[in-house]
């Protein structure tokens, strides 16, 4: 499954990118119960003792918070880079199998994210143990999800990079899936509201209901765990991160096997994707620009030229974005 040719390969070439990346995601965590120790000794030293207290709180003052963004600079250097410097086409032409190529990537830049942070969260353990805290909340489920979400947003970046054909492309094919759940369905009931006048809270039983259905659609959306809000919720919850994760696994898989490269430099290598993207591009510009529309003026007028604005603005980006080649 991973070659060790190519993972020699690959850690050569990325081999401060994934240096940096164990250090980072292997201190966060016990920096986070040492800066927290490190305060409450300050407090100690100038306050009332009554007043201090040593109390590690992840849903507050976590570092570990952005470790996903690890993910996405590792996706980004072992898929994205490589097309946008041309680096794949040589990688592509090599006697291996595509099906190696894209397995030994994905599971370098996944064991770095996991193992690192599994560490990190021993040494965690380790020094909450010596340092004796007098509460630790969300410890375990927050350092757990944290492994989970950064998975799943570079299984999100690494997919992005097999269906595009440079670096741009991929941040944002990544972005625009990681909020898309959410926009197909509020864009479409907000320009509703708009036309028929009808608030769409009003149609549910109450107001709870409706913000109720609100967080349960986030949770099916990647930027919504951008936010630890999820802490707070079931540790189950960490089920649909984790799926998503494995679901564009696949994704990245077959796309990487299937896919040819000819259109190198292009937004989509595959290009029947070109046309419907930009169709979605240019509806979600429409419905979008008529709400700003509306709300600067609040009146039907301003709906209609907001639309027109978005459509000629929906036009434009996915024109040059998807259909002009990137030179390198």
């Amino acid at each position: 499954m991973v070659d060790r040719g190519l993972l020699y390969r690959e850690w050569k070439q990325n081999q401060v990118v994934i240096l940096l990346s164990i250090v980072f995601l292997v201190l966060a965590n016990p920096l986070t119960v040492y800066h927290t120790y490190s305060q409450y000794q300050g407090c100690l030293a100038h306050s009332d003792p009554q007043y201090c207290t040593f109390t590690l709180d992840y849903d507050i003052n976590s570092m570990i918070e952005i470790n996903w963004v690890i993910g996405i600079i590792l996706a980004v250097c072992l898929i994205g880079f490589e097309r946008s410097k041309g680096t794949m086409d040589f990688l592509l032409s090599l006697p291996y199998k595509r099906s190696q190529i894209f397995q030994t990537k994905f599971w370098l830049g996944t064991f770095v994210i996991i193992i690192s942070q599994l560490v990190g969260f021993l040494l965690a353990w380790l020094l909450i143990l010596f340092l004796k805290p007098e509460q630790v909340n969300f410890f375990e489920h927050d350092s757990v999800g944290v492994m989970i979400i950064s998975f799943m947003f570079y299984s999100l970046v690494v997919a992005a990079g097999t269906l595009t054909g440079n670096v741009f492309a991929q941040l944002l094919t990544a972005f625009a899936t990681a909020v898309l759940p959410y926009l197909i369905i509020v864009l479409p009931f907000s320009n509703i509201e708009i036309i028929t006048g009808i608030r769409i809270w009003e149609l549910f039983p109450n107001i709870e209901y409706y913000f109720d259905f609100e967080n349960k659609l986030m949770n099916f959306t990647p930027i919504g765990y951008v936010d630890s809000s999820w802490v707070f919720e079931s540790k189950y919850l960490l089920i649909i991160p984790a799926v998503m994760g494995i679901l564009f696994y696949f994704i990245g898989y077959i796309s990487f096997e299937k896919h040819h490269n000819e259109r190198n430099g292009y937004f989509f290598l595959w290009k029947t994707l070109d046309r419907p993207i930009q169709i979605l591009v240019i509806v979600l510009g429409v419905l979008g620009f008529g709400i700003v529309g509306y709300s600067a003026g609040e009146s039907i007028v301003g709906y209609m030229i907001g639309m027109v604005i978005g459509g000629v603005v929906g036009f434009l980006i996915s024109y040059f974005s998807i259909y002009k080649k990137v030179r390198r």
